[in-house]
């Protein structure tokens, strides 16, 4: 047999052992299902940890819907021989109804409808993940007996005590009782990896790594960069569930998982793009009538037309820097506006704070004659400027 062939018989007996000593759903101490919660008592990691990578699941494509509900109807519950499954092809009793069970799995049919819905490769990714992480899990702490099915230890006998009265109860054990032991100082406290510290390291890297090739990767977006960082952070939390620390991470994962669910799924009025726009027309048939962005800038450089002809145009941004260059001798007709806060700087008039709106007309160093500019430049919040240079 070939490396590769053992590596791949390793692995199934692994997911076999854990399918053989299963997670069991508990009654108490379960938010939902008990999904989260058995996990966590039978690989001894904290629960917050199991129900913060369902709910980065949940919100990376939709896969941890569909993968709870799994657990729900495959995992026994604590009392129960069989699963709800398996109780439903008559291999057992379970305390849930069939009618319970059914309705569970009519519900995988919208949940993964919606979640390929969202991508096929993403889907097919995170699934490989999730069974990488069982894996994991499984060979690492598949050991440690469940935290609520472990058994008491065993009551040492008394010394001294004869072998038909092995705990002393007999009134000639009572006489001279053992004297108590001396305290032992207290073990030193073993040094946790610091897993968040390493983590928000490898996060910075990741912002700084993505600001540098953003002009270099037309592709790279704002969620491809908030992707990049809850995968990070999902990843130190998965490791510090078997080192004990990294729990603080919760806090930054929670809110760039929902912020980067909104931008994927949430659909905005008005301009939705992300990044910048730079650009020089030399015609003024290249001249759009319109550039819109959501977030970033836009520089159109308009020192390159002809010196005759007429160009109306507009620039319109929610949170950003607008920038326009005029040629010297262009008669410009304009009106600079920030709606909610921003600086204004236009062709000399100027203006800062909230709602801020400026206007007029600048004929240029040779006075009324040459090309026409028409520009209406707006932002809600940032900078905008008008240039003539």
């Amino acid at each position: 047999m070939s490396g590769t062939e053992k590596a791949m018989q390793g692995v199934a007996d692994t997911l076999r052992e854990f399918w053989a000593h299963r997670p069991v759903r508990p009654r108490a101490g379960r938010k939902l299902g008990g999904v989260a919660t058995g996990i966590a008592l039978r690989f001894q990691i904290d629960p917050v940890i199991v129900r913060i990578a369902f709910v980065a699941l949940a919100l990376s494509g939709g896969v941890g819907v569909p993968l709870y509900l799994a657990g729900w109807l495959l995992l026994p519950e604590e009392g129960d021989a069989v699963s709800p499954m398996e109780a439903l092809v008559n291999k057992g009793h379970s305390s849930m109804s069939q009618a319970q069970t059914v309705l569970l799995g009519l519900l995988m049919f919208p949940a993964l409808a919606l979640t390929f819905d969202n991508g096929g490769f993403q889907v097919v990714v995170t699934l490989a993940a999730a069974v990488a992480a069982i894996y994991l899990l499984q060979k690492n702490r598949g050991h440690l007996a469940p935290a609520t099915l472990a058994e008491p230890a065993p009551v040492p006998p008394v010394p001294g005590a004869p072998a038909w009265d092995p705990l002393g109860a007999a009134p000639f054990a009572w006489d001279l009782p053992e004297p108590a032991p001396k305290p032992q100082p207290p073990a030193p406290r073993p040094r946790r990896p610091r897993i968040g510290l390493m983590t928000l390291g490898v996060t910075s890297l990741v912002i700084a790594g993505s600001a540098i090739a953003w002009n270099w990767l037309p592709w790279l977006t704002v969620p491809h960069v908030i992707g990049l960082l809850v995968a990070v952070l999902s990843a130190g939390l998965l490791v510090g569930s078997f080192t004990g620390g990294g729990r603080g991470l919760i806090w930054l994962l929670v809110p760039l998982s929902v912020v980067g669910f909104a931008m994927t799924t949430v659909k905005f009025d008005g301009p939705t793009d992300l990044g910048d726009i730079k650009v020089t027309p030399k015609t003024v048939a290249e001249v759009k009538d319109r550039y819109e962005i959501s977030v970033g800038s836009v520089n159109v450089d308009l020192r390159e037309l002809p010196d005759s002809g007429s160009v109306k145009t507009s620039l319109e941004a929610n949170l950003g820097e607008l920038v326009v260059h005029v040629p010297k001798n262009a008669d410009v007709t304009f009106r600079c506006e920030a709606t909610s806060i921003g600086e204004l700087n236009c062709l000399g008039k100027k203006a800062d704070g909230g709602s801020v709106q400026v206007d007029g007309t600048d004929l240029g160093d040779n006075g009324e004659g040459g090309l026409k500019i028409d520009l209406d430049v707006r932002t809600n919040v940032g900078e905008v400027r008008v240039l003539r240079d």
